[in-house]
């Protein structure tokens, strides 16, 4: 199926396109979220506190923070398409942005504005005690930068009609084999998508991180991410695996596990294997600094359309240390290089465009791919090389004031803006979907 080989599809895939309901492997319930973080007009990290005209940073579950107290998170309730996925993005980012003090953004970027030299005198966010002792935590066996690049997080769950027809065990086999194609593919996504190619001053110190620019510093070990392993061979190894390493202090909680893919439900993960994941947590995307809302559309509907293909595919090996090296030497390649692997991702996006076919997908995947490929032979079209042409001495903070500024103007004539939180009540996922789906 992969690295050469025909496309095939599996049992389970022919028996979903031979009884014409391909568009459930399409078709996945879709959250999105988005951190960045809040810089005064200057570029710096901002002094002023969470915007007081959208609830409490507590209780709102929809406009929150995270490690820092700068550091806004915002989140999506579910949508059944991508459409109303960036909508809701983008319309509650327009909250966010409408609500900051005057001369506050939004900082465009994954790698965070300039730091202190001090990392002590970094705010740690305002959060319930159980979450603020985490992060105090935390902190003793961390760098504190390790925790202050954003990215999009992109959570996708099955099909409901789908998932209905099928027993735990078949939901459990169908989210393993997602999450080991994502994290065969990671260095694709890296490729394409990374957008972190230096850090602004103080973020290294005494030459810690690479001494060149690379493709994406976020993406690479280098960035935020658990630096112990998970167990993707089945869901009942991913289960224990992160429970020993809580048992064994190399994980705080179920949380701290910082993988570029993880499996989620609902309350513990003590009984994951047994009730199965309700949704599959992608972490791999850098912040898209020419999207207001850090993520095009393209980006997005590229990972349904690879979701939908290891859905319907045959299994194949699974090697998840071979993965993780592919994309580290993806992420520290220099942003103008062509990628060392760019054969097996026009391979992938020859198969993605038979499966295409398979399931008689839109024309718009079609130009999708289209793209895609031509980015694959001209690395100078990448989001990481475009973003270089933007440094200026070393450093990307006046691009990153540009962006941040026009993407204030354009909030600030957004029509039919979300006034709810501003009464200080807190929408359910259902109340806050239909209020923003009618606007």
């Amino acid at each position: 199926m992969i690295g050469g080989k025909a496309s095939m599809l599996s049992e389970f895939g022919k028996k979903i396109i031979n009884q014409n309901c391909e568009n459930l492997l399409a078709d996945f319930l879709i959250g999105l979220e988005v951190e960045r973080q809040r810089i005064d007009s200057h570029g710096q990290i901002s002094s002023f506190p969470y915007p007081k005209n959208i609830g409490n940073q507590q209780t709102n579950s929809w406009i929150t923070n995270d490690f820092m107290e700068t550091m806004a998170e915002v989140v999506t309730p579910v949508a059944t398409n991508p459409e109303d996925a960036l909508s809701y993005l983008e319309k509650i980012s327009n909250v966010l942005r409408r609500e900051l003090h005057n001369n506050e953004y939004l900082w465009p970027l994954s790698m965070p504005p300039e730091l202190p030299q001090d990392h002590s005198q970094v705010k740690i966010a305002c959060a319930s005690d159980e979450k603020r002792n985490y992060f105090l935590t935390w902190l003793k066996s961390h760098e504190l930068q390790e925790a202050t690049p954003c990215g999009i997080h992109v959570n996708l769950g099955l099909n409901p009609q789908l998932a209905k027809e099928l027993s735990t065990a078949e939901k459990n086999r169908l989210y393993i084999l997602l999450a080991q194609g994502f994290l065969r593919y990671r260095f694709m996504l890296t490729y394409f998508f990374g957008a972190s190619p230096l850090a602004e001053q103080n973020y290294f110190l005494n030459h810690q991180g690479p001494q060149r620019l690379v493709r994406s510093i976020r993406q690479s070990t280098y960035g935020f991410g658990t630096k112990y392993d998970g167990d993707f061979s089945d869901v009942e190894h991913y289960q224990e695996r992160i429970l020993a390493g809580i048992r064994e202090g190399k994980l705080l909680a179920e949380h701290d596990f910082h993988s570029p893919v993880r499996l989620r439900k609902s309350g513990s993960i003590k009984n994951l294997a047994t009730t199965g994941p309700t949704y599959l947590e992608l972490r791999m995307l850098d912040l898209n600094p020419w999207a207001s809302i850090g993520i095009s559309s393209d980006a997005l509907n590229l990972l349904r359309l690879m979701a939908a293909y290891f859905l319907a595919s045959e299994a194949t090996s699974y090697n998840l240390p071979e993965f993780n090296k592919m994309n580290e030497q993806v992420a520290l390649e220099s942003p103008s290089d062509h990628c060392r692997y760019q054969n097996k991702i026009l391979t992938f996006l020859k198969e993605l465009r038979q499966f295409a076919a398979t399931i008689q997908a839109s024309q718009s995947t079609y130009d999708l791919l289209d793209r895609l490929e031509v980015v694959a032979y001209q690395p100078s079209l990448t989001i990481n090389a475009r973003l270089v042409n933007e440094i200026q001495d070393n450093s990307l903070t006046p691009f990153a004031i540009k962006q941040a500024r026009l993407f204030q103007q354009r909030s600030a004539l957004a029509q039919n803006v979300y006034e709810g939180f501003r009464h200080g009540s807190i929408p359910s996922a259902e109340e806050l979907a239909q209020a923003l789906a009618m606007q």
